[in-house]
This record gives C-alpha cells, structure tokens and sequence, in this order.
C-alpha cells in the first residue's frame, strides 16, 4: 500500500446539558499505540447521580477491555460491550441510587491503514457514516419503534414524532430479554473525506440525516462539522431539551512519506468545542 492509499483521522466532540441541569452523557475514545482505534459515545439513564454515573462506567470499562487486545474484530467490539455492560451492573449493586442506572452506548472501531470500519451498539445513541451527503452505514436501534418499524406497523419516516420514541427494551444495565448487541456484518469500507458521526439523540431526534449529512458536505474539517452540529441542535430544540453530544471523526488522505510511516500510529487530532 502507498503512501497516499493511507488514511489518518482527525475527531472533535462536543458534550452539552441542553435544557437539563445535568449531564448524563459521556464521549471517549482509545489511546492504543497503533493503527486500530476505538471511539465510544454512552447516554445514561436513571436521575442526578445515575445516568452520568453509568456513561462514565460504560467507557471506561470498554476502552479498558480494548486496551487489553485491540485487535480489529466484531468479536472486539462484543467484548467491550459484554465488560461494560458487566461494570454498569457491578456499579448497581454498590448504591440504592445507582440500581436503576443505564446506558446506551454506540462504537466505531477503524483499522485506518487497511480502511475498514465496524459499528457496534446497544440502545439508540447513533453511529453514521457519511460519504458526501449519503449515509452508507449507520447503527440499529433497539428501540420500541424500531420494532414498530420492522414489523411493518409504523412508517420509518416518522420514527422521530412517535410518543414512545425514547422507549427502549435493550441498554447497558437495563437488557431483560438479553438482546445481543448490534455488529456489523460486515468491515465498512471508508475512504479520504468520510465523516463519521457518533451521536446521542438529543442530536438525531432534531436533525435528521439529509441534514447531518449536508452539514459533514459543507465542512472541510471535523472541527467545521461539529460547529454547525451544535448549531442545528441548538436551533431546534425547545426548553428542557435532552443532554446532546457527538463525536465527528473525519477521514483525511495521508500524504506523509514512507519514511515518516511511523507518525501515522499516532492517536487522532481531538478538538473541543471552543
């Protein structure tokens, strides 16, 4: 492979309280020295003290479980899932307050020298990614309507307007019917200018994907991306909105020279929000 077959990433995120007066959502991603790279988003569930709490928990013990084989695999990214759903339901049993505590949680996993992608989640926070304007992946949500959906009984196009929307019968801590995780099936094909969106749905209930995928059009850089995400989120939503955050990854062409190889194991540009 070439020099200009390669990629880097570069990401930035945001995280923000919206209209509540706390923040139960939690953003992360790996710091494994290498190629392969993990990118977590989690949104709690449970009250002041028990959503944030069970975020938190969820990326830490998935980023850990990574670090400990960081191996590009389905089987990689069910065994972050399996460790954090194992540590919310430790953390449980520690406090009365924590008892009901879950989160939903969506990962990106890249191989970005060979170009190949994998989504893993449990719940409804989103993964997407954008060629242009066009989503060609996304994740699944284990949601109430989406079941709806499925089964012919609702239409796709108003999953957003349905009074049950944020019902969910599958999340961290909260999986009674032991539904498996999503997995892709197969590795995503990504490409220099791909846009990668991880996003809790206080971002997907008011901007929809033409939109999202309009925006990553216009932005020529992850940093651009997010600034107009949370200018969309924030033109939308009405007092008493939903926690909302994202992270934006952006494919960039590596034009480095073979012999600066070893700077492209080198973790992602991480950009907050100004």
């Amino acid at each position: 492979m070439t020099s200009s077959d390669q990629l880097r990433l570069e990401s930035a995120s945001f995280s923000h309280d919206g209209g509540r007066d706390y923040n139960e959502d939690a953003v992360g991603d790996s710091d494994a020295f290498g190629a392969v790279r993990l990118f977590m988003l989690a949104d709690g569930a449970g009250g002041q003290g028990g959503g944030d709490v069970a975020a938190r928990t969820a990326i830490a013990a998935a980023r850990s479980e990574f670090m400990r084989l960081p191996a590009f695999s389905p089987d990689t990214l069910r065994r972050c899932m399996v460790t954090a759903d194992q540590a919310v339901r430790a953390k449980q049993s520690e406090e009365t307050r924590l008892a009901r505590m879950a989160s939903t949680f969506v990962a990106f996993l890249v191989d970005y020298r060979l170009r190949h992608a994998l989504i893993g989640n449990l719940g409804d926070s989103r993964c997407y990614v954008f060629r242009g304007e066009r989503v060609i992946a996304q994740s699944y949500d284990h949601s109430l309507v989406q079941r709806f959906i499925d089964a012919g009984l609702y239409p796709a196009e108003k999953l957003r307007v349905h009074p049950k929307r944020n019902v969910l019968y599958a999340s961290l801590g909260a999986n009674e019917e032991a539904v498996e995780p999503y997995v892709s099936d197969q590795p995503v094909d990504i490409q220099p200018g791909d846009g990668i969106l991880l996003c809790s749905d206080g971002v997907w209930e008011l901007v929809d994907e033409a939109t999202l995928g309009r925006l990553n059009a216009m932005s020529a850089t992850a940093a651009q991306w997010r600034d107009h995400v949370v200018a969309a989120v924030r033109g939308r939503m009405a007092p008493g909105h939903d926690n909302f955050s994202a992270l934006l990854i952006r494919c960039v062409a590596d034009t480095q020279s073979p012999a600066e190889d070893d700077d492209r194991t080198m973790p992602p540009m991480r950009l907050q929000p100004a």
